[in-house]
């Protein structure tokens, strides 16, 4: 493996010290001669050395870095929205720290203590759960611009972007009890995260507007992956339902799974509906109906506000919130 150039190496090259070209290289070496400064620059040059912006952050110089709360990397959405966030951020030269916190509290307070080193000039959050906390144990230290996603609007601090979680509840509800659907399982985590609570609000208004009864014995609790899906399956078929509403995507696959080693079929004997519109969706077999997050647009909107508020043009606590639309496939059919 080829050797990074440090600054060390800068200076060994030039016989100045690494004080010397450090100022130098950081525009602050009027006080050295010309014949010092073309030399540094041309040993930078000659060696192909580049800054270490991290570690320039620690020493006390915010770098170009800004760092990404999510709650799991594995989760193909929030997997979609970091690179969402890097398409959005690394033109306009921002350079996204991920930090997944993996079902670990830990983790959040591994975190903190990185925000409070100093190494980044604002953040995205984007898992509620750990939000707060953060922002509890930050805010008064440090001021960073600060932007939520999918949290509740009573934050104080920084802005906030989110999805019509209501509306997309609605749809998808409405679409299943269109088709003939009645009894309709839904595969939920717990506890709810504020904009599941909204989701499953609009779940609710769909029925009640179709006078249908929304039965709590039909409301599976779930782990927010794949198994929890699988082993909802297990329960949902000793009951009469005829169609599963997935909290997302990733849930909805190991519904598909699990309806496979019970021997069901997709549509015939459980329609299946999922949500976030990530890309397997589409090659599930039968394609998923599910509902589409505008990812990339909360990429870029989320790093717009970010810029906004380190150029101190915004309001106080702004909130943007993006609309959503139904994905028909092939998962669900009229009975």
């Amino acid at each position: 493996m080829k050797k990074k150039i440090s600054i060390t190496d800068v200076a060994k090259e030039t016989g100045l010290s690494v004080t010397t070209v450090s100022q130098i290289l950081n525009g602050k070496g009027e006080r050295f001669s010309e014949k010092s400064r073309k030399r540094v620059l041309a040993a930078k040059k000659a060696l192909g050395y580049e800054p270490d912006f991290f570690a320039r952050g620690l020493v006390g110089k915010r770098g170009n870095s800004i760092g990404v709360v999510i709650p799991d990397i594995m989760n193909p959405f929030f997997a979609s929205f970091v690179v969402s966030v890097e398409k959005a951020a690394i033109p306009q030269g921002l350079f996204p720290q991920i930090f997944s916190i993996n079902g670990f509290h830990e983790n959040v307070d591994y975190f903190i203590r990185q925000f409070l080193g100093g190494t980044q000039r604002g953040l995205i959050l984007a898992a509620p759960e750990a939000s707060q906390e953060i922002v509890q144990k930050v805010e008064d230290q440090l001021h960073l611009p600060m932007v939520f996603m999918d949290q509740a609007t009573t934050l104080t601090s920084g802005d906030s972007i989110r999805i019509d979680d209501f509306h997309a509840g609605f749809l998808v509800a409405d679409h299943l009890i269109k088709r003939g659907h009645r009894r309709i399982a839904l595969v939920l985590p717990e506890p709810l995260t504020f904009n599941l609570r909204d989701r499953l609000a609009g779940y609710q208004h769909a029925f009640d507007s179709h006078n249908v009864a929304l039965d709590p014995q039909l409301i599976f609790r779930a782990t927010f992956d794949p198994e929890g899906g699988r082993q909802a399956v297990d329960q949902i078929v000793k009951t009469d339902a005829t169609a599963i509403i997935a909290i997302n995507d990733d849930v909805a696959s190991g519904v598909y799974r699990g309806l496979y080693e019970h021997h069901k079929r997709i549509p015939e004997d459980y329609a299946v509906v999922g949500f976030d519109d990530v890309s397997q969706a589409r090659f599930m077999t039968p394609g998923l109906t599910t509902i589409a997050q505008p990812i990339d647009e909360l990429g870029q909107r989320a790093i717009d506000m970010l810029l906004a508020q380190m150029a101190g043009d915004h309001q106080d606590h702004n909130v943007i919130e993006l609309p959503v639309k139904l994905i028909e496939r092939g998962s669900t059919k009229r009975i």
